[in-house]
């Protein structure tokens, strides 16, 4: 088994005192981060043992598949960005004062992105986008 962060390390020290201390995250499979550091310095190689945190792993994978749904949902919702939904379509439009005002339709048929881009490209405003 490998260490995962909340298992904990005992390492017995020069001085022969046995000290805990708990993983906080692993940083690849040779080097861990700890809670603090230990009371000397364990330069030489240090018998220790591990105590694994109790760990329920049907509630870890469900969070793990949740996040997942959630950071996908995001990615395609930040793929639309300010240029809206299915069956919308956005594009500038330049104001009299010099600035771009973001107008709105409703598209008549399903289009692809693709299909919103060209008919962005179409507007003046919008041609170089």
């Amino acid at each position: 088994s490998e260490l995962r962060a909340g298992d904990a390390i005992i390492a017995r020290t020069k001085k022969g005192v046995e000290e805990m201390r708990v993983v906080t995250m692993v940083l690849s499979p040779v080097s861990i981060s700890i809670s603090s550091a230990f009371s000397s310095d364990l330069s030489t190689p240090t018998p220790f043992n591990y105590i694994s945190k109790p760990r329920d792993d049907k509630k870890e994978k469900a969070a793990r598949a949740q996040k997942a749904r959630r950071e996908q949902t995001e990615v395609e919702e930040r793929a639309m960005g300010s240029y809206g939904e299915k069956g919308e379509i956005i594009y500038r439009e330049k104001t009299e004062h010099g600035g771009y005002r973001i107008r709105k339709e409703k598209a008549t048929t399903e289009m692809t992105r693709s299909d919103l881009l060209a008919i962005r490209k179409k507007k003046k405003s919008d041609r170089y986008c």
